[in-house]
């Protein structure tokens, strides 16, 4: 699995158990029973060439707000990335400041 942009189905499929009260997963929800797409703004890139195994739900069940890695999304008037996520420092020292594992295989594959 990789971070990019899944389809308002695939989304709906893991929300109806995963955070289902959040009011940004309930415009997904209502997105998907309407039939709708989602007009994704992508605010943070990935280079395939760091080779990098992201996993949303990990972080969702950690109870990670989505604005600790996308910003404010909701407040932009244009979305724009908030951080450079090709530089993993922050990735790294967010995981030790919560504990979490900083071995490279919890994120490279």
């Amino acid at each position: 699995m990789h971070a990019g942009m899944p389809s308002v189905q695939a989304c709906a499929g893991c929300h109806r158990r995963e955070i289902p009260d959040h009011p940004e997963v309930q415009k997904v929800m209502l997105a998907n029973e309407n039939r709708e797409p989602i007009l994704w703004a992508k605010v943070n890139v990935i280079p395939d060439s760091a080779m990098v195994h992201f996993n949303h739900r990990a972080h969702a069940r950690a109870g990670v707000e989505c604005l600790a890695c996308h910003g404010d999304v909701a407040s932009m008037t244009v979305a724009e990335p908030v951080r450079n996520v090709a530089d993993m420092g922050w990735c790294v020292e967010c995981h030790r400041e919560n504990e979490a594992s900083d071995d490279c295989l919890a994120c490279h594959r």
